[in-house]
């Protein structure tokens, strides 16, 4: 999947991979998204379930230990526990003319299990 990485200028990149995994600072935005994606929490054993229409991007964002000590509204460890997943029309924005409509949807579910525990499969939350 291409995607720009704003910590590195917004220079556009291709990833490979079922998943993504970070562990570090993140900030970047995945360019023509699945309609849905999976956001699986290991530790608690739960996974929430994204569901868009009329957005074909998103952003991934995650301010890590030291630039979370830089949002004064943000405890020091709430990293820890957060990720931002929006939906987002960045690579081809949205221009509307006056008198002209345009229609987005998101729907954000929590599913009380995990892959993790062996209990959910991917494939049935990402295209079932």
């Amino acid at each position: 999947m291409d995607y720009f990485d704003n910590l590195k200028g917004k220079e556009r990149f291709t990833e490979q991979g079922d998943a993504l995994v970070f562990e570090s600072e993140i900030d970047k935005v995945y360019l023509d998204t699945p309609p849905k994606i999976a956001i699986i929490d290991h530790e608690k054993k739960r996974t929430f379930v994204l569901r868009k229409d009329g957005l074909p991007d998103a952003v991934v964002w995650n301010p890590w230990e030291r630039r979370s000590k830089t949002i004064l509204d943000f405890g020091d460890e709430e990293y820890k526990h957060m990720l931002c997943v929006e939906p987002a029309a960045v690579e081809k924005p949205i221009t509307l003319k006056p008198g002209e409509e345009w229609k987005g949807r998101l729907e954000l579910s929590a599913v009380p299990s995990s892959y993790y525990s062996g209990q959910l499969d991917p494939d049935k939350v990402l295209h079932g």
